[in-house]
């Protein structure tokens, strides 16, 4: 049985290597690194020592072969990844600007992993996890890919099967039947892992918003917020956690290591404010290393960092939630 098993894009990342350098002019590049939402999240879980498997499509080809190394050599069962000799491994070309703003473009929904679609999903490893965990960006894929994540969430629902999700909107990919998706799985998650900024997007009001998704079902609800650290909310408590001190080298990936840790740490059998310290302490660590998934690390490295970095603050916060 797997304890997180996510589905979607596996790529590999090609960075630019100054900031603010354009990609309408030559300049000199850096990679190729592994990468894709959620093969960073579930190589960052497979770390902290939960099982776990990624449904994903790749090309007969040295990037799909980089990738594939990678998560097995972390430990992911990788036995549910395609490899297809119709298209090559997708690839994301990322610029950084100065004021810490991304630029992408996306080889993706006429590449391999585009290709994923809903005869891909297997229902045995599905119903076989204790989380699925979906990504909103694979969403916006590509419209097979789309459907393939629907189809392995209504698996899901249907057999009982934990369901977390990190929004994680990107505009550049945004079309189509993709808020349609969202609602969807919005309705359907357990826990729920969004950007302060992407929970306005979605709902306007933050606190009202909040009130609302835990009236409709008891879940938890994570509010990330950079460097200023992450809220959770439940029925039952809600608090806020500091966020530790990092030497920011490249911001890739952080979310996704916080997400990971935070429900590896849950199936681990950690109460909240445990799992939201190891997952703060794992999203500060991987700004540090260049490239999406070179800052993940392993449940020994983040405690090692926890003792030897101060306390962040806990605050205990009103929770917005009030049962009828």
């Amino acid at each position: 049985m797997y304890d997180i098993i996510t589905i979607g894009e596996i790529l590999v990342e090609v960075l630019a290597e100054e900031a603010g350098q354009v990609f309408y002019k030559p300049g000199r590049l850096l990679g190729p690194y592994p990468s894709g939402a959620p093969a960073i999240c579930i190589d960052q879980a497979a770390r902290m020592g939960a099982k776990t498997a990624i449904i994903a499509k790749v090309g007969q080809d040295d990037f799909g072969r980089l990738n594939l190394k990678r998560l097995a050599d972390s430990g992911v069962d990788v036995s549910h990844v395609i490899q297809t000799d119709q298209n090559t491994t997708g690839v994301a070309f990322v610029t950084y600007f100065e004021d810490g703003s991304r630029q992408f473009i996306f080889h993706f929904s006429k590449a391999a992993c585009g290709e994923l679609g809903p005869a891909d999903v297997d229902e045995s490893a599905i119903k076989n996890a204790r989380y699925l965990h979906i990504m909103g960006c694979s969403i916006t894929g590509s419209p097979t890919m789309g459907e393939a994540i629907m189809q392995a969430v209504r698996l899901a629902k249907k057999n009982g099967v934990a369901i977390s999700f990190d929004p994680n909107i990107r505009p550049e990919l945004l079309h189509g039947k993709v808020m349609d998706y969202y609602n969807e799985i919005i309705e359907a998650s357990d826990v729920l892992l969004s950007g302060k900024s992407e929970l306005r997007l979605l709902f306007g009001d933050a606190e009202a918003a909040i009130a609302d998704l835990l009236s409709q079902k008891d879940r938890i609800v994570v509010i990330k917020d950079g460097s200023r650290g992450a809220s959770v909310y439940t029925r039952r408590e809600a608090f806020s956690m500091g966020a530790y001190p990092a030497t920011e080298v490249d911001p890739t990936g952080a979310g996704d290591c916080f997400d990971a840790t935070f429900l590896a740490m849950l199936v681990a059998g950690a109460d909240l404010r445990t799992a939201a310290r190891y997952a703060g302490a794992a999203g500060a660590k991987a700004v540090e290393g260049r490239g999406p998934m070179e800052g993940n690390t392993y449940r020994r490295e983040i405690e090692a960092f926890m003792r030897e970095t101060p306390a962040v603050a806990e605050t205990t916060l009103e929770s917005p939630y009030r049962a009828i």
